[in-house]
């Protein structure tokens, strides 16, 4: 009766150490996924769900255009491509409230992110478009690989990444690929939608 009583307590104090566990990673994710949001900025092709408090006429779904807009009701388009959510928030709610509303309580979610991009040519296997998925960190690696790899000819000593930046100046690295390849603790070298990754001829 006794060993019962102590097998009882010990599954309870594992039932409740688990849920210290999972309640611990429910924060965590949370607060990373709070964290992902709050850097991240609107792209073309996000689709976006946009409420206002007890305006259930001013609910929408929008897909943000190419050009970066979206469409919505009474104020028509708005430039969003670039903000983040929260500045995003901001600037339609001062919108709302310009000419139409008191105290425009706008709440917006990001429903599917729009797919990441980047372009690989050069001496690679199959170069153009790369695409990776929204949640995934972009790297050399992984956009080479994504390109089916380089072949026989490829210089992996002078890969050149061209990046555009915030200012409207393209900005170009040169990556050793080589000594990413060859040491375990190398830090593979970080992409960003829109990099354009040239794969130089070695020359023998």
């Amino acid at each position: 009766m006794i060993e019962n009583t102590d097998m009882i307590k010990f599954a309870r104090f594992q039932l409740f150490f688990a849920g210290l566990l999972f309640a611990a990673f429910s924060v965590f994710a949370a607060n990373a996924n709070y964290t992902k949001n709050s850097l991240y900025k609107l792209r073309p092709l996000d689709v976006l769900t946009i409420k206002v408090f007890q305006e259930p006429d001013l609910d929408t779904v929008y897909k943000v255009s190419q050009n970066g807009m979206i469409v919505l009701p009474l104020i028509n388009a708005v430039k969003v491509s670039g903000l983040t959510v929260q500045e995003a928030q901001k600037l339609i709610k001062e919108l709302y409230e310009k000419d139409y509303l008191v105290n425009a309580d706008v709440s917006i979610f990001i429903s599917e992110y729009s797919p990441q991009r980047v372009y690989v040519i050069g001496q690679v296997n199959r170069p153009g478009e790369v695409v990776f998925p929204p949640e995934e960190t972009m790297t050399l690696s992984k956009a080479i690989a994504g390109a089916s790899g380089t072949t026989r000819l490829a210089n992996l000593r002078s890969i050149n990444v061209k990046r555009l930046l915030s200012n409207g100046e393209v900005k170009v690295f040169e990556v050793d690929f080589r000594a990413i390849l060859n040491n375990d603790q190398a830090k593979d070298f970080p992409i960003y939608e829109g990099d354009t990754i040239e794969v130089p001829e070695a020359m023998f």
